[in-house]
């Protein structure tokens, strides 16, 4: 069904963006075994565990007005 070349183009992406992932998810301040879960959610299904990391992952939260130095 797919050719050496095919799987190549798919797969090189995916893992780049998952190293990138990665990344982000050790970089949060989340708790460490949210980390390991996020993480071994990627290791395991790539593709699907960084759309799931996007859409439903970590969140920063919005910075308060005041340090933003903006008035109220």
């Amino acid at each position: 069904m797919f050719s050496l070349e095919t799987g190549s183009i798919l797969v090189i992406p995916i893992f780049f963006v998952s190293l990138w992932v990665i990344t982000k998810i050790f970089q949060s301040d989340e708790r460490s075994a949210v980390k390991l879960l996020w993480t071994i959610t990627i290791f395991i299904l790539p593709a699907l565990g960084c759309a799931l990391w996007y859409f439903i992952g970590p969140r920063k939260e919005d910075l308060p007005q005041e340090k933003l130095g903006l008035p109220r």
